[in-house]
C-alpha cells in the first residue's frame, strides 16, 4: 500500500476514534452531575443538574448589566422552569458566535447555526432557605465535527429586592475556551454587575 495512502487512513481512523471517544457516548456523561454552588447567604450547596429556585418558578426575565458602560439592551433573557430550573437563555448575547442566540439547558446535543458546531448545556440551581436569593452555575460544551472544541461556565448569584419582588440584582460570571478552531472573541473572562426584571406580561 502506498505509505501515504496509508498515512492518510490511520489519520482519518484516529480522528474518528478521537471524535468517537468525546462524542459518540451518552451525552448524559459529558457534563457533571452535579457542583457546588455558593448562595448568597454564603452557604455552599451541592446541587444537582437540573436543580433550581422555587421562587423563580415559571418565570421569564430579563437580565441587564448594571455597570456605567452597559448598553441598554439586556444580554439575555431567561426562562425559568416549573421547578425554578432554568431552561433557556433567548436573545443570547454571550459568546453567541458559539453557541448562538438560542441556549437550551437540557443536557442534550443541539446545532449552531455554524456548520459542523454542536453545544450541550446543563444548568445546576437553588436558592437560600428563605427564599431571598439564589445561585445558578450553567456549563457548556460545544463540539465540531464530533470533537469537543470549546468550553464554558456561567454563573449568577443574585438577591430579590425586599421592595419589589419582580427585581433581582446580583452578580454574573462569564468564561469561555474554544481549543480546536478559530473563532473570533471566544475566549473570554467577564464579571460584572446586573439587574434581572421579571417580565409579567408572560
Amino acid at each position: 500500500m502506498n505509505i501515504r495512502l496509508f498515512s492518510c487512513k490511520a489519520i482519518c481512523v484516529s480522528l474518528f476514534l478521537f471524535g468517537c471517544l468525546n462524542g459518540c457516548g451518552s451525552d448524559k456523561d459529558i457534563l457533571p452531575e452535579g457542583v457546588s454552588i455558593t448562595l448568597p447567604d454564603n452557604t455552599v450547596v451541592n446541587v444537582q443538574e437540573g436543580g433550581g429556585a422555587p421562587s423563580l418558578s415559571n418565570s421569564k426575565w430579563q437580565f441587564f448589566r448594571t455597570a456605567n458602560n452597559a448598553q441598554g439592551a439586556a444580554f439575555a433573557t431567561v426562562v425559568f422552569g416549573s421547578d425554578g430550573n432554568l431552561e433557556a437563555f433567548e436573545e443570547n448575547t454571550l459568546a453567541s458566535n458559539i453557541f448562538g442566540d438560542e441556549v437550551i439547558f437540557d443536557n442534550t446535543r443541539r446545532a449552531t447555526k455554524q456548520a459542523g458546531l454542536q453545544y450541550i448545556a446543563a444548568t445546576y440551581g437553588a436558592e437560600t432557605n428563605d427564599g431571598s436569593g439564589f445561585a445558578f452555575e450553567s456549563r457548556f460544551s460545544a463540539f465540531f465535527a464530533g470533537i469537543e472544541a470549546g468550553a464554558a461556565t456561567a454563573s449568577a448569584t443574585a438577591e430579590f429586592d425586599p421592595d419589589d419582588p419582580d427585581t433581582v440584582r446580583g452578580t454574573f460570571n462569564f468564561s469561555s475556551r474554544v481549543t480546536l478552531i478559530d473563532l473570533p472573541d471566544a475566549n473570554l473572562d467577564d464579571e460584572f454587575s446586573f439587574m434581572g426584571a421579571r417580565l409579567l406580561d408572560e
